[in-house]
């Protein structure tokens, strides 16, 4: 682990010599916890040349030689210059990860403040090996919880109380129960059951499908709607045993669904396939997207993918710490893939009166292409 930890502060020390910058402030939950594998009430000045320090607001969990005591970031300055350590002048800060006030507040600090999170973005959209080997691990257990969600449905569930089960069991299994997006406007709890019509309700959140919701202040996912005979359950939870998110969504059906639906449904398998046979290193996000359009046209299904009356318009996204990593597989991307990303595929489709259906798997982008990592069945699968 420190072994890793080590190598991303070296790849943020060169992003920073990249960026013509002397130092590089991180203080965000994320990123710290990226950096030094812990969250903590901190703040990491990492010099482009030289040895990180840790400043330590509230110690809770740290060991106290791996971090300075300090009561508030102004001390900063002064523990440097007692050490006789210059005070960088060009520094980075955290532009899309905290609040104006704390970036006024720490850019009086330095000299000169630059936007520095789509650096460190770049840099948590490659994966270390370590990271790989948490994801893949999660990948396995996230597996099992899918594996088992047949059996915790009962006849006469509504959309809340088959999640609660799933959630439950999810808990029960380890899960930290934890959805870490980015962006201050993405907010669900573990993930969605989308039923019937709810899966083509639209929501203000930027999810592939939204759902309405059980209430106005939580506009997205489930509602206390019943399941009914006739309808797909698409199930999308995320899966958080250590801190890294893996993405997987399958469909279960409650009793006789029309045959459009599966058609529908084996044009998502056939998608997900295409772009990931065609995902190689160096391969356009925008064109892969573009494949997908394509194929759902092609199907005549263009008006049903990726949502109904709002159509999303991404076909997968990067996950890891947080849940809506880059790259983004979208309109008009010009990002490009590279080896070491993980990437969640999710071609789907909204079948009016019948619900959702499509799939989504996490995948681990190679030299030689995509391996899946998630591997529950794909098929529609019967509840009752």
């Amino acid at each position: 682990m420190q072994q890793d930890l080590d190598l991303r502060l070296k790849q943020l020390q060169n992003g920073v010599s990249r960026e013509g910058a002397d130092a590089m402030l991180v203080t965000s939950n994320v990123n710290l916890l990226y950096l030094t594998g812990v969250i903590a009430d901190a703040y990491l000045l990492v010099p482009a040349v030289g040895v990180p320090v840790r400043f330590v607001r509230r110690r809770g969990d740290v060991d106290e030689r791996e971090g300075v005591s300090v009561r508030k970031p102004e001390d900063m300055p002064a523990w440097l210059a007692d050490r006789g350590i210059p005070l960088p002048g060009r520094v980075l800060l955290e532009d899309e990860d905290i609040s104006a006030s704390d970036w006024r507040r720490l850019s009086a600090l330095f000299r000169e403040s630059l936007p520095g999170s789509g650096l460190l973005r770049a840099l948590r959209a490659v994966k270390t090996p370590y990271e790989i080997e948490v994801i893949r691990r999660t990948a396995l257990r996230h597996t099992e919880l899918y594996r088992a969600i047949p059996r915790l449905y009962q006849a006469g569930m509504t959309e809340l109380e088959f999640s609660a089960e799933i959630e439950r069991e999810a808990r029960r299994s380890g899960h930290l129960g934890v959805f870490r997006a980015f962006g201050r406007r993405m907010e669900i709890f573990m993930g969605s059951i989308l039923s019937g019509d709810n899966a083509g309700a639209v929501s203000p959140f930027d999810f592939a499908l939204g759902g309405r919701g059980q209430h106005p202040s939580v506009p997205v996912g489930m509602t206390g709607g019943p399941l009914r005979p006739g309808t797909t359950v698409m199930v999308d939870v995320s899966g958080n045993w250590e801190g890294y998110l893996t993405d997987q969504t399958r469909v279960f059906r409650i009793g006789e669904i029309p045959e459009e639906a599966y058609r529908a449904h084996r044009v998502a398998l056939a998608i997900q396939e295409e772009i990931a046979r065609r995902g190689l290193p160096g391969t356009s996000c925008g064109v892969l997207y573009d494949i997908a359009v394509a194929m759902a046209a092609t199907a005549g299904l263009g008006d049903r993918f990726m949502g109904a009356d709002r159509q999303a318009r991404f076909v997968g996204h990067g996950t890891g710490i947080e849940i809506n990593e880059p790259p983004v597989i979208a309109a008009g991307s010009r990002a490009t893939l590279q080896a070491g990303n993980v990437i969640a595929l999710e071609p789907k489709f909204v079948i009016p009166q019948v619900g959702a259906v499509g799939i989504e798997n996490t995948w681990l982008v190679t030299e030689t292409g995509m391996e899946k990592l998630t591997a529950a069945p794909e098929e529609i699968l019967p509840l009752d």
